[in-house]
């Protein structure tokens, strides 16, 4: 009886160990059914979510990462075809990872840096650009919105600004 009173004591120090370690470096860890991670761990999945949808051409769904003022706004196989160079129907999303999470020192900006693994359908090559995702938040407590709009959008210089 004793020992396996240690036995379960040792393994749920373990678990709690191993919960409290993905938790510290940001959702890195895989953890099945919990949200850890805090902020880094939000942008990790929420990077990962987007490029399923990719993967699986819901397009509007991926708009969804933006802020609701401007996801109807949002063409996102545009903006992948931008990335790309290719039309989505022309790339087949193989797999993809987060290679790291940032957020600034004030809490309100963050960027995910991803690794993507395509096959462009039309050549039959495989490529593994890493592409940057860069969310922001008005507040600590309101939600993070994508800003893959703005840093693929503008090809124009600002007004005020010389090339």
């Amino acid at each position: 009886m004793k020992r396996t009173v240690i036995a379960l004591v040792v393994l749920a120090a373990l678990l709690g160990g191993y919960v409290g370690a993905a938790h510290f470096s940001g959702g890195a860890y895989p953890t099945p059914g919990l949200a850890v991670g805090g902020d880094q761990g939000w942008l990790r999945r929420a990077s990962l979510s987007f490029w399923e949808d990719i993967q699986f051409k819901d397009f509007d769904r991926a708009a969804s990462y933006h802020d609701p003022a401007v996801q109807d706004d949002v063409d996102i196989p545009h903006l992948i075809q931008r990335m790309f160079l290719l039309k989505p129907e022309q790339l087949d999303f193989m797999s993809f990872e987060v290679v790291l999470v940032e957020v600034d020192s004030t809490g309100l900006r963050g960027r995910v840096k991803t690794r993507v693994k395509i096959k462009e359908l039309t050549t039959g090559k495989n490529k593994e650009p890493e592409v940057m995702l860069y969310f922001h938040r008005a507040t600590l407590d309101a939600p993070w919105f994508m800003e893959l709009e703005d840093s693929l959008r503008k090809d124009e210089a600002e007004d005020d600004k010389k090339h």
